[in-house]
């Protein structure tokens, strides 16, 4: 399964935000996504998810093994796992009921031994945290559960917008880590300034 997008434009009002792009994952690979700030990094990926539509263009899904293919993006059935800042917990719940609670409401619900795994996968204890409320974890307690959010389900293509925000250097361990597992399974497409992590990449889209 890859991502495609072409000749994809996305304006609100008179201001072209970015476009016209052209580009595709590839499985195994890391599609980098570079530019300073306001430059459109994070809306382009909320294009690519499907939260915004684009004002011209087409982004779609497609399985390389069948021939003309293409799955919009909305209806891609657990294919896509995606982390940002904008994505928001529930506070009242536990880091495992809000990932078992994300699961359920797009129908494919996970056991709580299966939330907690991907908990560890993170750097983080399960166990110490089943009793505490994710309004009282640091800034980059969150983001980490964030992240085991994204993975759930094993999706075909993963997107990290600025991922290793308020982390500490062993949180972007955890980010290396879930790039190089998500090489394993499909592609990455990965929105950062951080140097760093824009060396994970093996092509670049600048804006």
């Amino acid at each position: 399964m890859r991502l495609v997008a072409e000749k994809l434009c996305r304006s609100f009002g008179p201001r072209k935000i970015f476009g016209p792009l052209s580009f595709a994952t590839s499985p195994g690979k890391v599609l980098g996504v570079a530019g300073a700030n306001g430059s459109g990094k994070t809306t382009l990926v909320r294009t690519l998810v499907g939260l915004i539509r684009p004002s011209s263009g087409s982004v779609w899904l497609e399985d390389e093994s069948l021939p003309a293919s293409r799955i919009s993006v909305r209806e891609s059935n657990g294919s896509i796992g995606w982390c940002a800042p904008d994505l928001a917990l529930y506070g009242e719940l536990t880091p495992s009921e809000n990932l078992e609670f994300f699961a359920r409401v797009s129908g494919r619900p996970i056991p709580r031994e299966e939330a907690e795994r991907r908990i560890a996968e993170v750097g983080l204890d399960p166990k110490r945290l089943r009793t505490i409320r994710t309004r009282f974890l640091s800034t980059g307690q969150r983001q980490r559960i964030k992240l085991a959010y994204a993975v759930l389900g094993s999706p075909a293509v993963l997107f990290l917008d600025e991922p290793g925000s308020n982390l500490d250097e062993a949180g972007h361990r955890a980010v290396e880590a879930i790039v190089t597992a998500q090489r394993n399974r499909g592609s990455v497409v990965l929105a950062t300034n951080d140097p760093l992590e824009l060396a994970l990449a093996d092509e670049r889209v600048t804006l």
